[in-house]
């Protein structure tokens, strides 16, 4: 009873305008001194401006610019923005993490025990998301600093979360069951029709080595050379590509994880050789799902196939994305018309992105990844997979990431992302696997009017996408997500303006129901 007088005392505080407690962004010695405050949603609305157990804050941070690298030389290049959180007794972990719309920007996280040493760092090479993971930290100020390793005008926000139960540990909690993935896609963004200058477009590192093949303003080409090839020869036979960023997504209780053994599959004839399909699926083998239980116990079933991709120079799981065009006939109604597809991609996926900013489900189990060591690579242990909570995007410059839009009229359009659409992965939930986005052409400018999760702009169960980066989900819908737009924020600095109406939702929903699988809030 105590704690619901709590959450309506604070939210009636906000929604009057009354300041009624703040956690100071302090600068500690020998750092630029800043009089901002602490920018938070606190999800037990707690205003005495300590991290209490089970508590959550999110923040927004700065814009920076420049390279630091080494906290020696904070505020020398660039500032190092430093925060301070006062944490209460009793917490198992805290964790602390950070959000940026660009994974080419590297923000080195650090977090520093109240004696001054840095108790964990993290940071967001090739990552949009990190966090620091802090076991059984002890009562006191904190400090949280940021440091920009090597950005270019980035901007980042914060999340802090002071746990008594790891999630980990309450889903392994009952009887045996299985821990199954639930699979969920980026919905498409960076629309062009500008081919990527790099011939090795798809090797590792992917975002820093593809430019646009972009001349004086003019780009010849809209498709890749693998992508033009003719049908006949393993090519797409593509002739006018619309390109996008998308990616697979993993919100379920469990580790999406693929296992394969291209040696093995020789050796025992299970594997083939594919000339059919030979720049995209040169040599292809079955793939099995490892299902993970509560007691630890692991059992593997097919779930299809997996292929050697020779312009990506790795393996992939098979069809995991597939993605379509439609013309809009009838804006009023959501009319539409199938005019074109893309390639059923695969995807060599890796923990770069939270799936859910507002959930702390994060899992570390890491299967799979991306990088010329993990076992994308690998011939003999083959691993695909997302951990708990993460995602990734294939960006535009990579093969495969269009769909033809030869011979379209200007006009608008829906692309739809399908993730596993054949259903060869095994998950929670098999009708939550579409996503749109909803744009308007005028020659070769793209307009993006509206991306989210569902079927189109008209499905009534949609949940809206917007802010920057790829995650960022903004709108209220049916399907229970709440804003995550500009008003998940409120600056308490005695002066700040804030969006009361939805700082009193906020406060007002009890923390299960905002924790809900079916009930997501933010993004």
């Amino acid at each position: 009873m105590l704690g619901n007088q709590r959450t309506w005392a604070a939210a009636l505080c906000v929604g009057l305008g009354m300041v009624c407690g703040s956690s100071a962004l302090a600068h500690t010695s020998g750092h630029v001194t800043t009089t901002a405050k602490l920018a938070a949603v606190r999800e037990t609305a707690h205003a005495d401006g300590v991290l209490e157990r089970d508590e959550a804050w999110f923040w927004d941070g700065e814009t920076l610019d420049g390279q630091v690298p080494s906290a020696a030389l904070c505020d020398t290049i660039e500032r190092c923005p430093v925060y301070t959180l006062t944490l209460a007794e009793g917490g198992v972990r805290l964790r602390v993490g950070i959000d940026t719309p660009e994974r080419t920007d590297t923000f080195v996280v650090d977090v520093i025990d109240p004696d001054g040493n840095v108790a964990g760092s993290d940071s967001t090479s090739n990552q949009f998301n990190s966090e620091v993971l802090v076991e059984q930290p002890v009562a006191g100020d904190w400090t949280v600093r940021v440091r920009p390793d090597n950005v270019s005008a980035a901007s980042f926000r914060l999340r802090a979360k002071l746990e008594t139960v790891r999630p980990e540990d309450l889903a392994n909690q009952g009887e045996r069951h299985v821990l199954l993935p639930n699979l969920r896609t980026v919905p498409p963004y960076e629309f062009t029709f500008v081919a990527p200058a790099n011939p090795l477009n798809g090797l590792y590192p992917p975002d820093t080595v593809n430019p646009p093949l972009e001349v004086a303003g003019i780009a010849p080409l809209s498709c890749t050379a693998d992508e033009m090839a003719p049908v006949e020869l393993g090519g797409g036979g593509a002739v006018r590509c619309l390109r996008f960023t998308s990616g697979p997504i993993n919100l379920g209780p469990g580790i999406y994880d693929m296992r394969f053994s291209l040696l093995e599959d020789a050796i025992a004839g299970n594997a083939y050789l594919n000339p059919q399909e030979a720049l995209s699926r040169t040599v292809v083998g079955p793939k099995l799902q490892a299902l993970h239980y509560s007691d630890g116990s692991v059992e593997f079933v097919p779930a299809g196939t997996y292929s050697f991709h020779p312009i990506h120079f790795h393996f992939h799981d098979d069809y995991v994305l597939s993605f379509e065009l439609y013309a809009v006939t009838d804006p009023a109604r959501g009319g539409l018309q199938r005019v074109g597809v893309g390639s059923k991609s695969g995807f060599c996926p890796a923990d770069q992105l939270f799936g859910d900013w507002s959930a702390f489900m994060q899992g570390y189990e890491t299967p799979g990844g991306d990088t010329p060591l993990d076992s994308c690579f690998s011939p003999s242990n083959g691993v695909i997979g997302l951990s708990v909570g993460w995602g990734d995007v294939y960006r535009w410059q990579r093969p495969g990431m269009y769909v033809e839009f030869g011979g379209q009229p200007n006009g608008r359009y829906v692309v739809r992302s399908i993730v596993d659409a054949e259903n060869r992965a095994l998950e929670t939930n098999d009708g939550d696997n579409l996503s749109y986005a909803y744009i308007e052409v005028q020659g070769d400018t793209i307009q993006l009017l509206e991306r989210g999760w569902g079927r189109d702009p008209w499905d009534p169960d949609k949940v809206v996408f917007s802010g920057p980066g790829p995650a960022q989900r903004a709108d209220k819908s049916g399907s229970g997500a709440a804003d995550d737009a500009a008003s998940t924020t409120v600056t308490v600095d005695g002066g700040g303006a804030f969006d009361a109406r939805s700082l009193v939702l906020l406060a007002a929903l009890p923390w299960w129901l905002r924790r809900r699988r079916g009930a997501t809030v933010g993004g």
